[in-house]
């Protein structure tokens, strides 16, 4: 046989304390209450005698515990039980694991195979189904070449036309291209004011704001956007012709007679130059909204392996971000695995152990010593303070094997042993 070995101190389930029979009960304590009469009687209640008297009852009781096999299978149920619950609430957790790697797995794989993606798509854009016009970087940067041009030219038109259109006053003899273009445009409006200055420079933009829309419009299909391109065109043409008509009012002004009619809208239809500050720059902004829609189409195929990748990227995040996820999850778990499987060792070692039902001792050796105390009292032939001494003596003797026990607390009602060799 091996020692015994204390493991842990355990509480009584449910927060009841384990109980025997009654009449086993009540037999038991008579039994220990006439052993410790009579044996303090053998030594005249000798207090330490009863030292090893006590010592002697809770080595008996102990070995009765131990080959009470019964006692001993009741007293184990309860962990049994549990061990049972918490297996399979560990293969439970494993499954739920094992699952959970093979996620993680399914997801690295995945974004594996999107770096890949990214990396051969530069190489072969045909096998991703991505539509690379070889020519497409020459057409954009030709289309550049004549793009910027046409935006200077714009930008000084506008700012020329409506400088002459809207503040400047024309001198006798001026010709039709000085009334359209003032190389001082700039610095005239600057000298009328600041609201003249910031007009003129300004108003070309809102020309190639109209260029940039008619261009998001006409990469939207339907008739909505159709009609919009169209009012947009109308719009632009309205404008170039009010600041035509108003050079032109200022032109004929000039050489009008005393005779001649005022100018008018049906003089202006009929003027060449009307129509030539309308098309100098209201055709100069078409061609330029052509080029420019062309330029960004071409630069939207050179971006397409871009845009390929950039959507790879996302969805690489995506699955990092799930991976993230996972990764707590896992960690969790396998707190939980680690805490049920030192749960099922405890209770394995309380199963292959011995449990003591420590309380029910402490109640059969409070009777011991009630046997013990009894024939000190009433049969010992000594004098009162003697016996009052004896007593005292018996009485701390016994509170010290019971600390001794760890059993001067009610706060657990069994003691478990774990057997080595």
């Amino acid at each position: 046989m091996g020692l015994l070995k204390k493991l842990t101190q355990l509480t009584s389930q449910n927060g009841k304390m384990d109980i025997i029979k009654p009449e086993t009960a009540i037999n038991d304590k008579l039994t220990y209450h006439n052993e410790g009469y009579n044996t303090s009687k053998a030594c005249q209640g000798n207090s330490h005698n009863l030292q090893i008297s006590l010592d002697t009852i809770y080595q008996k009781f102990e070995n009765k515990c131990k080959i009470d096999f019964n006692e001993q299978e009741r007293l184990k149920q309860p962990y049994v039980t549990e061990q049972k619950g918490k297996k399979t609430a560990l293969l439970n957790k494993t499954e739920e694991l094992e699952r959970i790697e093979n996620n993680v797995g399914k997801v690295n794989m995945d974004i594996e195979k999107l770096n890949q993606d990214c990396r051969k798509v530069k190489i072969k854009p045909e096998e991703f189904f991505v539509d690379i016009d070889k020519k497409a970087s020459a057409k954009f940067w030709i289309g550049i070449s004549f793009l910027l041009p046409l935006a200077a030219y714009l930008f000084v038109f506008y700012i020329s036309t409506s400088f002459s259109a809207f503040f400047r006053e024309f001198d006798p003899g001026i010709s039709l291209f000085q009334g359209m273009f003032d190389p001082k445009a700039l610095t005239k409006a600057y000298e009328e004011g600041v609201l003249e200055l910031c007009f003129v420079l300004f108003i070309p933009f809102v020309f190639f704001g109209l260029g940039y829309l008619i261009h998001m419009f006409q990469e939207k299909r339907g008739i909505i956007n159709k009609l919009k391109i169209a009012a947009l065109f109308i719009i632009t043409f309205l404008f170039d012709a009010i600041m035509a008509y108003l050079i032109d009012e200022k032109l004929y002004n000039l050489n009008k007679t005393f005779d001649s009619e005022d100018f008018n809208v049906s003089i202006a239809f009929q003027s060449v130059s009307f129509w030539l500050i309308i098309f100098a720059g209201f055709v100069s902004y078409i061609v330029w909204g052509l080029v420019f829609d062309f330029v960004m189409k071409e630069h939207a195929d050179r971006d397409k392996i871009k845009s390929f990748i950039r959507e790879k990227k996302e969805a690489i995040f995506e699955k990092e971000k799930i991976l993230s996820k996972l990764g707590i999850k896992t960690k969790k778990i396998e707190d939980e695995i680690s805490k049920i499987k030192i749960r099922i060792s405890e209770l394995q070692n309380i199963i292959d152990g011995c449990i003591l039902p420590v309380m029910n001792y402490k109640a059969l050796s409070t009777e011991y010593l009630q046997g013990w105390q009894q024939y000190i009292s009433a049969g010992l032939p000594i004098s009162p303070d003697e016996k009052n001494s004896l007593l005292l003596e018996c009485k701390n003797v016994y509170q010290k094997h019971i600390k001794e026990l760890e059993l001067d607390t009610d706060t657990y009602q069994n003691k478990v042993y774990t057997k080595t060799l």
